[in-house]
C-alpha cells in the first residue's frame, strides 16, 4: 500500500522536473493531501495533469522521467518511482465539454475525466502542500461522491462519508462542498446521494463487508452514518 510519506516524496521528486507543481493528488491519493484519519487503502498514487500539457509534451515528459530513472511500462500512464518502488498513474483534466476521453500524445496517454475537470476548474478543489498540490477535503469528497465505477464503488462513497463525518463542525468545509456540488445538476446529485446511501447500507448490514478494496472500513459504520446525515443536510441546502 502507498502511504502519505511516499506520496509526498513523489510530489517533491516530480517538483524537481519540468512538471513543477502541475501534478495534483487525486482519487484515493487525495487523502494524502490533508489531515485525516481515514486510510487511503490504495496501492498506487494517482496524479492529475492538465490535458493540454500532456498533449503538447507527452513524449518529453516520458523521456525526462526516464532520464531520472522512473520506469514506464509501454502504452500506459503508469510510472514506478525508483527511490521506493512507489507506483503512480497520471490522469488528465481539461475541457469538461469534451466529456470522458483519452488524451495525450506520444508514449503518454491519459484518461481525462469530465467531472474531475469540472471540479479542478474551481479553486476550492485544490490546496497547496509543502511540495506540490493535492485535493482539499471538500474537493476530495465531491470527487468521490461523483465517481461512477462498479469496481470499488462502495470504497469511494465510504471514504467521502468518513471525511464528511470528521468535519461535522467545520462550516467552511460544508460551504465549500456545497459550492463544488452546485456545479452539477439535481439529477446527478440525487444519484450521488443514492450511491452513498447504498454504500452505507451495504456497510451497515454486512459486518464482514467484503467489497473490492473497502474492507478496511468495516468498523466505520457509525462514522459513515454521521457522514451520510451531514451530506443530506448539505444537499438539502
Amino acid at each position: 500500500m502507498s502511504d502519505r510519506a511516499a506520496a509526498h516524496r513523489l510530489l517533491a521528486a516530480l517538483g524537481e522536473t519540468s512538471l513543477g507543481d502541475a501534478p495534483i493528488l487525486v482519487e484515493s491519493s487525495g487523502l494524502f493531501g490533508f489531515d485525516t484519519a481515514v486510510p487511503a487503502l490504495t496501492e498506487d498514487v494517482d496524479l492529475a495533469l492538465p490535458e493540454a500539457l500532456v498533449a503538447s509534451h507527452g513524449e518529453a515528459i516520458v523521456a525526462e522521467l526516464a532520464a531520472r530513472g522512473f520506469d514506464h511500462p509501454a502504452g500506459s500512464a503508469t510510472f514506478v518511482d525508483p527511490r521506493d518502488g512507489t507506483t503512480f498513474d497520471f490522469l488528465g483534466h481539461g475541457d469538461p465539454l469534451l466529456g470522458d476521453h483519452i488524451g495525450g500524445s506520444g508514449r503518454l496517454r491519459v484518461m481525462v475525466f469530465r467531472d474531475l475537470s469540472v471540479l479542478l476548474d474551481d479553486r476550492r478543489t485544490v490546496q497547496r502542500l509543502a511540495h506540490g498540490r493535492g485535493l482539499s477535503p471538500a474537493g476530495f469528497v465531491a470527487s468521490k461522491l461523483l465517481t461512477e465505477r462498479a469496481h470499488k464503488g462502495s470504497k469511494d462513497k465510504i471514504q467521502a462519508l468518513l471525511v464528511i463525518a470528521e468535519r461535522d463542525r467545520d462550516d467552511a468545509f460544508r460551504s465549500d462542498l456545497a459550492g463544488l456540488l452546485s456545479h452539477f445538476d439535481a439529477e446527478r446529485l440525487d444519484d450521488a446521494l443514492a450511491d452513498a446511501q447504498g454504500a452505507f447500507m451495504a456497510l451497515a448490514h454486512d459486518p464482514s463487508f467484503r467489497d473490492a478494496g473497502a474492507e478496511g472500513y468495516a468498523s466505520a459504520a457509525q462514522d459513515a452514518a454521521r457522514g451520510l446525515e451531514l451530506l443530506t443536510q448539505v444537499l438539502d441546502g
